[in-house]
C-alpha cells in the first residue's frame, strides 16, 4: 500500500502518470483510491517486498509518503462473519 499526499493534483495530472503506472516493471499495480480535493492517494501493489514498490515509485517519478505492507484485508461480509 503506497500513500501519497499531493495537494492540488488534478485528475488530468494524475492521468498523465497512468501509462507509466500500468507498466508494472518492479511491482504490479492493483487498485487506486484518491481524494482529489485534498490530494490523498492510496495505491495498492503486489510485490515481493517494499523495496520493489519503492523502485516502482522511483521509476514512475511519483513522490510518496509511505509504503506499508497489508497484513489483513476483509470485506464487510468477512467482518460480519467474525462476530
Amino acid at each position: 500500500m503506497v500513500i501519497h499526499h499531493a495537494p492540488g493534483v488534478t485528475r488530468e495530472q494524475f492521468a498523465e502518470n497512468v501509462p507509466d503506472l500500468l507498466k508494472n516493471t518492479h511491482a504490479t499495480f492493483l487498485h487506486c483510491y484518491a481524494n482529489m480535493a485534498d490530494g490523498t492517494i492510496v495505491n495498492f501493489y503486489e510485490a515481493d517486498d517494499a523495496g520493489s514498490v519503492e523502485r516502482e515509485m522511483e521509476r514512475i517519478g511519483f513522490p510518496f509518503d509511505e509504503i506499508a505492507q497489508v497484513q489483513f484485508e476483509a470485506s464487510s461480509d468477512d467482518l460480519r462473519a467474525m462476530v
